[in-house]
């Protein structure tokens, strides 16, 4: 089933990013996510883990990311284009906030120049050393990669980490 028909069966309000709490998205072309793809997300949040199936797909000027439960229940899904996230979110779902989810995914998949390219673009400030990488808003830490956990990430304002295992088609 394309994420499209997948789409149509998710109830809900729309959000865009510019309303809620996570940082933004780069608006510049080269900063989006490229190629389509099929990740599972273990999400860490409030001492409990919850499983999703994250289906990310590629298209010209925007980008399309569609969260399944276990059971393959449409959780929420999000569409990316020209640096404004517009998220569709199922009224059943109940989890960290799928905006921060898809925009530390987002953070995570970018190369390390590109990432360094993009935090410049959105005023966030990249910090790098050998054991980690951070992303600041205004002094305060909204990401957090580590070459050691290389498929996590952690959002420290959310209380959550991300691991990610990405899946072969």
């Amino acid at each position: 089933m394309r994420i499209g028909q997948r789409l149509g069966m998710i109830t809900s309000a729309t959000l865009l990013s510019a309303c809620a709490s996570v940082p933004p998205f780069s608006e510049s072309p080269a900063c989006a996510p490229t190629g389509d793809r099929t990740v599972r997300l273990i999400v860490n949040h409030d001492k409990r883990e919850q499983p999703l199936l994250l289906r990310i797909e590629g298209h010209s000027t925007h980008t399309v990311f569609v969260a399944l439960d276990t059971i393959g229940s449409p959780q929420f899904s999000a569409t990316l284009s020209a640096g404004q996230l517009q998220l569709d979110v199922s009224p059943w779902y109940r989890g960290l906030d799928p905006q921060a989810l898809v925009w530390g995914y987002y953070w995570w998949s970018l190369p390390d120049q590109a990432r360094k390219d993009c935090a410049q673009s959105t005023g966030l400030q990249l910090q790098q050393t050998d054991s980690r990488i951070t992303l600041a808003q205004g002094g305060r830490s909204v990401w957090r990669w580590s070459p050691q956990q290389e498929q996590q990430y952690q959002l420290p304002q959310q209380g959550g980490s991300v691991s990610v295992v990405p899946l072969k088609r």
